[in-house]
């Protein structure tokens, strides 16, 4: 029987964004081919909503799936969506896929001098492997870029793989192959 700590040491993790990765700004990879649009309203208390329009590659969710499937990997959602839990619970049954996974908390607070902007991702990411580490795959269209080289040095001897798509486009299909041969290589180095 498997432990908890031989457990983490082989099942990776996604941790995932939803704005400009899952849902471009523009519209998706066409190599995906088919594409849903949507709106989703937030209801915030006290009388305040907001109204977001969606755009998605369906194909994208099945890929991302059959990951998960193939190689056991954990579903971590690391996006502004945490909050009101609406990741899972306003978005998932869009996407019809992509059920369950943690949440990290949404805490963007107050920036300390000379903190970019969503810092609070790669601090929440950094938290989640110093109480658990494991094998992972981080991506997010911005703070990748600005916040990798944080978590890489934070990191040093954990297999990863950071991703930053092109939020105009989303996740692209070759950027799901490279996760797919990282993926089969981090397996058979385990």
């Amino acid at each position: 029987m498997e432990t908890k700590d031989q457990t983490s040491a082989i099942r990776p993790r996604l941790y995932l964004d939803v704005d400009g990765c899952l849902c471009p700004f523009r519209n998706p990879d066409p190599a995906w081919g088919a594409v849903k649009r949507t709106e989703v309203t937030l209801n915030y208390g006290g009388g305040m909503a907001a109204k977001y329009k969606l755009i998605w590659a369906p194909p994208l969710i099945v890929a991302l799936e059959a990951l998960r499937e193939e190689f056991g990997l954990e579903l971590v959602w690391l996006t502004t969506w945490n909050e009101l839990d609406a990741a899972r619970d306003k978005l998932v049954p869009r996407f019809q896929g992509l059920a369950g996974g943690r949440v990290l908390e949404f805490t963007p607070g107050p920036l300390k001098p000379g903190e970019a902007r969503g810092y609070w991702k790669a601090q929440r990411l950094l938290e989640d492997q110093a109480s658990d580490p494991g094998p992972f795959i981080w991506i997010d269209d911005a703070e990748v870029e600005l916040h990798g080289w944080k978590v890489l040095a934070a990191t040093v001897g954990t297999p990863s793989l950071l991703i930053p798509p092109n939020s105009m486009v989303g996740l692209r299909v070759d950027e799901v192959e490279r996760m797919r041969v990282w993926l089969q290589t981090t397996r058979l180095e385990g």
